[in-house]
């Protein structure tokens, strides 16, 4: 089992947003995770969720950003009752399946000024 957390500053991600505009936006989202957070000047608070959560999904498995793993490749989506969790693309799903991991769980949270969240990764092989 291997756990990854990662926190950040909502104001941050304010300026970043207002500095790039869509791009960074269209950089770090898939369409789906578009359509949730809806307007990202009126919700920073879900686009600053949702890049912890990838930043979390990365640090779980010890390699980060590395090996060719984009934003794209770590998708959040939600359940019917709005619980998040990790689906996986491209090169983090290789990662993931020659790891042998076979469950993910995803805690993600905010107030005002921060958003946290939290990946735990459970498979047989992950060191």
């Amino acid at each position: 089992m291997s756990i990854g957390t990662d926190i950040i500053e909502i104001n941050r991600v304010i300026v970043a947003i207002e500095r790039s505009k869509d791009s960074l936006i269209k950089r770090l989202f898939r369409d789906y995770e578009i359509s949730y957070i809806e307007d990202v000047y009126e919700n920073p608070q879900r686009v600053a969720g949702l890049w912890a959560a990838k930043e979390a999904a990365v640090k779980a498995t010890g390699i980060g950003f590395r090996l060719g793993i984009t934003f794209h490749d770590i998708e959040i989506r939600h359940d019917e009752y709005g619980c998040p969790y990790y689906k996986f693309n491209g090169v983090m799903l290789e990662i993931m399946n020659k790891k042998n991991i076979q469950t993910s769980s995803l805690s993600i949270s905010h107030c005002r000024s921060y958003a946290v969240a939290t990946a735990l990764l459970d498979g047989a092989s992950l060191l």
